[in-house]
């Protein structure tokens, strides 16, 4: 019943009339508009629902299968910007009128802290994957990859993608960046040998090199083949460490610290093979 009292005070303002004071609700579900002078708008009744003063209305209610309550029966649509409810024919707000919220006029909403930003900064950076690379580095008959049993296998990742990255959020004066700077390779041969931790990309293999020299910082030499592993392959694992730092402005002063480190990896099927299970051109 109050939101008819809302409806009804709603259609008198779109009409111009002016209401002097709030609608009264009297028993039986009558509603009495103060004010309504010229009669424009009746109570609404059980039989013919809620209708302008003045038109010839005919039993029913409007938006029922009722007679008179249908297109064209007599009795008139609703006002502009209004819909009959499906229930007890009292006016309700239609979904072309934007609901109307009463302005909020507390405080604004506090700035987020810089390392609130910084959270989302991490959230939003992007880490390079290492690119697997290693030497021994054989071709089987089958397509797979391999590397040889008692060799020094030489691991590194593209030193294109060994640099700094940097992800900046701001709002309003107060801003935040994170740096994430790549410190360490690590290598996951694959067959329980423990890693292989790198303090760079690691180097790539050249002739220059020599044909049984280890690699000067990324090395390992496997010690058994991969024969009866799944596939007759491991899976090595490299995994760049990433130091991540932050700096930002609170909006008085500068602000920064230090973020838990992260780590992007990247994997391949390697088999292990015996020398002389090589074939030559």
């Amino acid at each position: 019943m109050r939101g008819a009292c809302f409806a009804v005070a709603v259609v008198a303002a779109l009409h111009g009339t002016v209401l002097l004071a709030p609608a009264v609700v009297a028993e039986g579900g009558v509603v009495v508009s103060p004010g309504d002078a010229d009669g424009l708008f009746g109570p609404p009744s059980i039989d013919l629902g809620a209708v302008t003063g003045g038109t010839a209305s005919r039993p029913g209610r409007p938006g029922s299968a009722h007679p008179g309550g249908g297109v064209g029966s007599g009795v008139p649509g609703p006002p502009l910007g209004l819909s009959w409810s499906s229930g007890d024919g009292v006016p309700e707000w239609f979904t072309a009128i934007p609901e109307f919220r009463f302005p909020d006029f507390g405080d604004p909403a506090a700035p987020p802290s810089p390392g609130a930003l910084a959270g989302q900064a991490v959230e939003q950076l992007q880490l390079p994957l290492p690119t697997p690379a290693h030497s021994p580095d054989v071709a089987l008959p089958d397509g797979r990859a391999a590397t040889v049993v008692g060799e020094h296998t030489w691991f590194w990742t593209e030193r294109a993608r060994w640099v700094p990255v940097s992800r900046r959020v701001q709002s309003g004066a107060v801003w935040a960046e994170v740096t994430a700077t790549p410190t360490r390779l690590s290598v996951d041969p694959g067959n329980g040998q423990g890693l292989v931790s790198c303090p760079g990309p690691g180097t790539p293999y050249t002739r220059e090199a020599g044909l049984h020299a280890p690699s000067p910082d990324c090395d390992l030499v496997y010690q058994r083949s991969s024969a009866g592993a799944p596939g007759e392959q491991v899976r090595a694992q490299w995994a760049i460490t990433w130091q991540v730092t932050w700096r930002g402005f609170d909006g008085v002063a500068p602000v920064g610290g230090v973020l838990p480190e992260m780590t992007s990896r990247a994997g391949v099927d390697l088999a292990v093979v015996e020398a002389q299970a090589l074939t030559t051109g």
